[in-house]
């Protein structure tokens, strides 16, 4: 067979590297399980259920699509499922080796088949499905001529898909079949290369993706790091750095997509661009980069090449097959600029509404959030306004502190949450500042995207009887993490972070897993849809844990009359039965399993399902006239002085006018200020 000399190759360097990197390895993953035994709120034992958890995993891992392996191979790696926990406990650390090897045979064997496959090879005429698989079992191909079938269906669906995301109209599919073809086929072959280049990158991804599973076995956020995992480029957080402030990441299918974008720069205040998107084409003084076959890296060195001060971005918009072009144009990241957005509810009544987007400390914005949140307020008192919304929606956190202290801004002094230890070494944080920056009427707006930090704010003013909770439950995430030096012995050999401690709320109750539950629920059409912390493997159950603590509970709130009336609200109201009918619309096409055409027909029909639900989302954007939005003066005055703002600062008022969430908020409070006046 022409695969055994690459098997003979591979063998000889597996047993080299074997020699001058397993020590280094096993080293290191035996301090790593020590860290954790020691350090991690509820550590487990290395049993055979870590084993067959980290066995299945890092197959999983390795190969997500059962492209790769086919069943020979599975069958050599199985012998491992039960024997794992013991090569850690006796860091005997050959298995690695052992993977490496027919992975890296696989990944050969997979370049061969796709070195065979041209536009010329493959019919689109012939009829030919793809089936969705609901077993959660390893089905790996049987041999190498169905594997090599898998191949020839899936170019030809990434052929279709390219064809209809990045052509118009009126263009044969025949004419340009063979370009995107040769590109998916070059993209796959791109990929393959990558892993494949250097041995001992391939062994060093291999171990850092095994410790990372390892990590994992104990709790969704315990992982591993490598150094070089680090971004590429954070110097662009420096306020003299010249940056669009967007940061990308590749996934295993070739894929560049947006990885995070920073808080008061270019792209963020533009607000086109989101977490998630996909890149297809970054154009600058008249040249095109190719998406297809690139790097991380080569993106990053066009993108802050010094000459290239305007990028325009063809973007992929995450949740919908909508293609938009964006241009941003480079600027200094000031990091001492306001990341919190303020706007005047002007209706009935005034209602102050404060956006936070993430829990910066005082290294990230001069002053941190809560800070900058306490001029929010007083700038909003002087209008005066009777109530505020304060909207947490997709803010995943950040800094504890802050949200402490954005909690003392709304309360009395008292404790805010408590933390717990392994050791059960319980800590009440509080709040020491005597006196509130605002006592009128709060309602904390939220999503299945708020989390943490967010979730920490939310309960605390939840269960002060501060605040009326509005929107979806939240994310559910209530633990905190701190991290160590994988090995003392070799600083270079990464770092770990641990689980070391629960969040309760003052109650002694948690929101793990299950988020924080509003008092006002408000639907949202992608429910069901969303990443929540419930949806990881090895999550930590929700428990509760007995107080110490002298707290009395302020008597709960009566709200019966103003829950009646929003819902009644929300039973006639037009925007949530689009709301219900796009979640139900959505639920239909994913359980929708009917095997999938492979011919241009078939494919873009489903395509077309999917454009007709995600375009019913823009109804839901339409003016209202129960209150206008208007900026503090504080605004008008940095607008007046700074033209180039007043564009984006429109564009975020017509959001806020335009969202039903926030509208149904201001209503709520506005019965809850007259039920309080009565």
């Amino acid at each position: 067979m022409k695969y055994k000399s690459y098997y003979s190759i591979i063998i000889f360097f597996c047993f080299y590297f074997s020699f001058s990197q397993n020590n280094i390895f096993c080293e290191t993953l035996s301090s790593v399980n020590n860290i954790i035994q020691k350090n991690h709120y509820a550590p487990k034992a290395v049993n055979d259920s870590l084993s067959s958890y980290v066995f299945n995993s890092f197959i999983e891992n390795l190969d997500e699509d059962e492209m790769y392996f086919i069943a020979s191979d599975f069958d050599q790696l199985k012998k491992y499922k039960y024997r794992l926990d013991d090569a850690i406990l006796e860091e005997k650390c050959d298995f690695i080796t052992h993977f490496f090897t027919i992975y890296k045979n696989s990944l050969l064997r997979t370049k061969a088949i796709l070195t065979n496959i041209t536009s010329d090879s493959l019919n689109f005429e012939k009829k030919d499905s793809l089936y969705y698989s609901t077993s959660s079992d390893f089905d790996f191909a049987e041999n190498e001529k169905q594997l090599a079938k898998y191949w020839n269906r899936k170019i030809k669906k990434e052929t279709i898909y390219r064809f209809l995301d990045m052509t118009d109209t009126g263009v044969s599919f025949n004419d340009k079949m063979p370009y995107f073809a040769n590109q998916v086929i070059a993209n796959e072959l791109c990929i393959i290369n990558d892993k494949i280049q250097k041995d001992s990158e391939l062994l060093a991804t291999l171990e850092d993706l095994f410790l990372n599973t390892f990590c994992l076995y104990f709790d969704p956020h315990t992982n591993y790091f490598n150094p070089s995992d680090k971004s590429y480029f954070d110097e662009s957080l420096h306020d003299d750095y010249k940056s669009i402030g967007v940061y990308f990441s590749k996934t295993d299918e070739g894929l560049i997509l947006v990885d995070e974008i920073q808080l008061g720069s270019t792209a963020w205040k533009d607000g086109i661009i989101d977490v998630g998107d996909q890149v297809l084409k970054v154009s600058s003084n008249g040249t095109n980069l190719n998406m297809s076959c690139i790097s991380t890296e080569t993106l990053y060195k066009f993108i802050y090449d010094p000459s290239n001060t305007n990028l325009e971005f063809r973007i992929k918009k995450k949740n919908s097959n909508t293609i938009n072009t964006v241009s941003l144009e480079k600027e200094n990241i000031r990091i001492q600029d306001n990341a919190v957005d303020s706007f005047i509810l002007e209706g009935k009544r005034k209602i102050g509404y404060i956006k936070l987007p993430g829990f910066y400390t005082s290294d990230d914005f001069g002053m941190g959030c809560a800070n900058d949140i306490a001029k929010e307020l007083l700038r909003l008192n002087k209008v005066p306004i009777e109530g505020l919304i304060l909207d947490l929606r997709d803010n995943g956190g950040g800094s504890l502190q802050e949200a402490t202290d954005l909690v003392g801004l709304f309360i009395d002094r008292g404790p805010v949450a408590i933390l717990n230890t392994n050791e059960n070494d319980k800590k009440i944080v509080k709040d020491y500042n005597r006196g509130a920056v605002f006592n009128k009427p709060l309602i904390v707006l939220v999503n299945e995207s708020s989390a943490s930090a967010s979730e920490y704010v939310t309960a605390s003013l939840q269960d002060h009887k501060r605040a009326l909770v509005v929107g979806s439950n939240t994310f559910g995430k209530a633990s905190g993490q701190n991290i160590f030096i994988a090995n003392n012995n070799n600083p270079k050999s990464g770092y770990v972070k641990v689980t070391i401690e629960r969040l309760y709320r003052i109650t002694g109750s948690s929101w793990q897993k299950d988020g924080v539950t509003p008092d006002f629920k408000i639907p949202n059409p992608l429910e069901r849809f969303g990443f929540k912390e419930r949806y990881y493997d090895n999550v930590l159950k929700n428990d509760s844990i007995t107080r110490n603590i002298y707290f009395k509970i302020p008597p709960k709130k009566e709200i019966s009359g103003i829950l009646e009336k929003s819902n009644n609200r929300l039973d006639s109201s037009e925007d949530i039965k689009l709301v219900k009918e796009i979640n139900e619309d959505l639920i239909h096409y994913f359980d929708n399993r009917t095997p999938l055409a492979l011919n241009i027909k078939g494919i873009e029909s489903r395509k077309k399902d999917f454009d007709i639900i995600w375009k019913k989302l823009d109804k839901l954007k339409h003016d209202q006239t129960i209150y206008a939005v208007n900026n503090t003066d504080t605004t008008n005055e940095i607008l007046a002085k700074n033209k180039d703002v007043e564009a984006i600062n429109k564009k975020k008022k017509d959001n806020v006018l335009k969202d039903y969430e926030i509208l149904e908020s201001y209503q709520i409070i506005n019965d809850l200020i007259t039920n309080e006046n009565k």
